[in-house]
C-alpha cells in the first residue's frame, strides 16, 4: 500500500511556452486523497522554464525544443525539475501526502482523471523509483476528448514486501 494522495500530481502543470501554469486533473486510480474539496484548480502561475523562440505552445515543436534544451539546462528529471515548492507551489498541489494508504492496482495500470490534452513530458514515481517517462505523454496516452481517461502502463513490483509508501505524478504540459 502507498499513499496515492502523494501524487504530486494534481497535475502540477507547468507551461513552458507561456508565462503561466494551469493544474487540472489528478490519479484517479490509485485514488488521490485531499486535504480539501479542491482538487484539480489551477495552483501556481510560474514563468517558462527554459527560455527559447521555438517553443511552440500546444505542438510537437514544443516538445522537439524541449528534448533538444534538456542537457544544455542539466535535466535529470521531473521529479528534480519540479519539486521546488519556492517555485512551482505547494508540495503535492491538493492531494493529502498523509492520506489514507490505497491498494496497489493488480492490473499494472494507474488511470488520471481524463485525458491528457497538453503535449509535454510526464513521468510516475514510485517512493524513489521512476516507474513511467516520455518525452510527449500527450501521443502516448493522451487523447484531444478530455472525457477519455489517460491510463498509464505502472510497474509495481518495487512494492513487492511493503514497498511503495508514495505515488507521484509529473506532468509539464506545454500550452500556448
Amino acid at each position: 500500500m502507498f499513499t496515492a494522495a502523494a501524487f504530486a500530481s494534481v497535475a502540477v502543470l507547468l507551461a513552458a511556452s507561456i508565462p503561466n501554469t494551469d493544474a487540472h486533473g489528478y490519479m484517479l486510480i490509485p485514488e488521490s486523497q485531499f486535504q480539501g474539496s479542491a482538487n484539480s484548480a489551477w495552483i501556481v502561475q510560474i514563468d517558462p522554464v527554459w527560455a527559447s523562440d521555438s517553443w511552440d505552445g500546444n505542438n510537437a515543436g514544443s516538445v522537439e525544443t524541449f528534448k533538444s534544451l534538456k542537457s544544455a539546462n542539466n535535466f535529470k528529471d521531473l521529479k528534480t525539475l519540479m519539486d521546488d515548492t519556492s517555485v512551482y507551489g505547494a508540495d503535492c498541489g491538493f492531494t493529502d501526502p498523509n492520506g489514507t494508504p490505497q491498494p496497489i492496482p493488480t492490473d499494472g495500470k494507474a488511470t488520471f482523471s481524463r485525458a491528457l490534452v497538453h503535449v509535454g513530458p510526464c513521468e510516475i514515481w514510485l517512493d524513489d523509483t521512476k516507474v513511467l517517462y516520455e518525452d510527449d505523454c500527450f501521443s502516448k496516452y493522451g487523447n484531444e476528448n478530455q472525457d477519455i481517461k489517460s491510463v498509464f502502463p505502472v510497474d509495481y513490483s518495487s512494492c513487492d514486501n511493503g514497498g511503495c509508501k508514495e505515488m507521484r505524478f509529473y506532468w509539464l504540459a506545454f500550452q500556448g
